[in-house]
Order: structure tokens, then C-alpha cells, then sequence
């Protein structure tokens, strides 16, 4: 007698990307930083009213997240990165009993919540670890970043990457060649932007013209909202005109979006966006300046 073969187990949980335009939450029992509306089940998520970046983050939130209530299903998530992609890591490693890099896991929860800047700064002493140790901490951080946002490796590629770079599991040299590709694209991106502060109270907005995708990286690293001036944008029809994009860090950020809004539609019918960052009209030039938006991105930001 053939002996058949066993038929595959169902994992526990399916992980699941949701496109907030049109969410689809069916069977989802757990969310990872879901922003869409309409999500009422238990959400692993650190940003809007009553959050501030002091907040633990969605991976920080996985360390206590009580598994034990959490039944087979669905896991969703809007936005692949270190911290929600990690967030899921951390809960499968911990339903699977393994130990994993609790310190790298809290860099991974700071870097997120505090942004690039803060964090290359100050991000030994906030973790309270040595220079050496926390050296060691940010490439592993960058590396993460590097894999699931500029490589935009596939969800469940990137999430057994994230398992296996927090229980130490992972080819140094796949480590030091994904490092070395990071840093040699955001030098390049350095290279071919220039880059304007402006101080507003405790705030910065950040001014970058560049035609690089890692312009928001090289903002982010200064300031907390970032005005991208790409002068060539090529839109996927072909079209190529001027393009701006406006945005903040995250919600924390006091940076009135929505008045913003409001204010540049009235001044050039055809700005959109999110809570987080909005966009100039589509396939035309814009009317407004790069000195005129920010100077008006200047007066919808908090001095606090």
C-alpha cells in the first residue's frame, strides 16, 4: 500500500497585506499599525490621538501582547517595515518558544518612533548600551530597513528575514552586503540632492530637491517634515513634470495636514493625500512655488 502523503498543516496565522483604499478585514484577528478605518479588532499601533513618540511602537507592543488570546487567522498590515513586519516576528517567535535579540528589537521600536535623526544621535544612551554595541545595533536596524523598504523583498520573504536577523540566525556577509548596498545608495541620494532646514519652534521642516527615491530617508534624518521637490518627476503615463510632496514623520508630528490641505487646494485645485503626506496636482506643473510652499508649510506647523 502507497502510503499518501500527509497533507500540509495550515499555519496559524495568514499574514496579510490590507490596501487602505478599500480594506478588506475579513478573518483579520490581529492588526500591525492599521490605519484605515473601519478595523475594530485589537490593532498593535502607536500613532494618532492620545500617542506620542514616546509610545511604544507595534514591535516594542509585541514583547507583552498576551498570544495566548489571540485565536488562528488573519494577521493584517497597511505598511511593510522593520517595526510592523517585526511586530509579527516577534509574535511567532515567541509562540514558538525561541529567544531573540530583545535589545535589537527595542532599536528597532526607537528608530521608528523617534526617526533617524534622534536615533543615530541619541540612540545609545536612549537604549542605555555602549558605542560599540549600539554601532552594531544601527547597521542591523539599516540593514532591516534596507531589505523590506528599498528592496521591497515580499512579505513573507522579508518576515522570515526579520526572524532570522533577530534570533542571530542570518549570514554575516548577507548582512554586511545588504549594509554595504544601503549606504552606497543613500550616499548616492546625498550626492544628488540638495537640502534646505528650516527651524520652526522645536521642529524642522526639511526642504530636499532631488529626483532620488531615498530623498524622504535623507529628510528624515534632519527633521521631522520633509518637503520633497522632485523638478522631473515622471509619471507613469510618461508625462514628466515638476512634483511636491509633503510630509510629517508620523502623526506625533504637530503639523496641521489636513488645514495644509485645505490651503493649497484653494491656492491650486488638486492636492491629495493621506494624514501623513500629501501630494501636488497630478501630471501638471504646479502653481505654486518651491519659496511660496514653504513659506505656507511653514505656518501650519506648531512652534511647540
Amino acid at each position: 500500500m502507497i502510503e499518501q502523503p500527509k497533507p500540509k498543516e495550515k499555519p496559524e496565522w495568514e499574514i496579510v497585506l490590507i490596501n487602505p483604499k478599500t480594506p478588506n478585514y475579513e478573518g483579520v484577528v490581529l492588526g500591525i499599525e492599521i490605519t484605515s478605518a473601519g478595523f475594530t479588532g485589537p490593532n498593535l499601533d502607536h500613532h494618532g490621538e492620545g500617542y506620542t513618540s514616546d509610545s511604544p511602537s507595534a514591535i516594542e507592543q509585541a514583547l507583552n501582547y498576551d498570544i495566548s488570546s489571540l485565536p488562528s487567522g488573519k494577521i493584517g498590515l497597511v505598511k511593510p517595515d522593520p517595526d510592523s513586519v517585526g511586530a509579527i516576528a516577534v509574535l511567532m517567535l515567541r509562540k514558538e518558544g525561541r529567544k531573540f535579540d530583545e535589545t535589537l528589537v527595542r532599536a528597532i521600536g526607537l528608530a521608528d518612533r523617534k526617526g533617524p535623526g534622534v536615533f543615530n544621535k541619541d540612540g545609545a544612551s536612549l537604549l542605555g548600551v555602549s558605542e560599540e554595541e549600539f554601532e552594531r545595533l544601527k547597521k542591523l536596524v539599516a540593514v532591516a530597513r534596507y531589505k523590506i523598504v528599498s528592496q521591497r523583498a515580499p512579505l513573507l520573504e522579508s518576515l522570515d528575514f526579520m526572524k532570522r536577523l533577530l534570533t542571530g540566525q542570518i549570514d554575516e556577509r548577507e548582512v554586511g552586503d545588504l549594509y554595504a548596498q544601503d549606504q552606497k545608495e543613500l550616499e548616492e541620494a546625498k550626492r544628488s540632492s540638495e537640502v534646505v532646514e528650516i527651524k520652526k519652534g522645536n521642529n524642522t521642516i526639511v526642504v530636499v530637491t532631488s529626483q532620488h527615491s531615498r530623498a524622504f530617508d535623507i529628510g528624515y534624518g534632519k527633521g521631522n517634515v520633509v518637503i520633497a521637490y522632485n523638478p522631473q518627476f515622471k509619471w507613469p503615463n510618461g508625462v514628466v513634470t515638476p512634483k511636491f510632496t509633503i510630509a510629517r514623520y508620523d502623526s506625533n508630528v504637530p503639523l496641521d495636514i489636513r488645514g495644509l490641505l485645505e490651503e493649497l487646494n484653494k491656492l491650486d485645485e488638486g492636492w491629495g493625500g493621506s494624514e501623513n503626506i500629501i501630494g501636488s496636482p497630478q501630471q501638471r506643473v504646479p502653481k505654486i512655488t518651491l519659496d511660496e510652499l514653504k513659506e505656507i508649510v511653514a505656518t501650519f506647523v506648531s512652534e511647540e
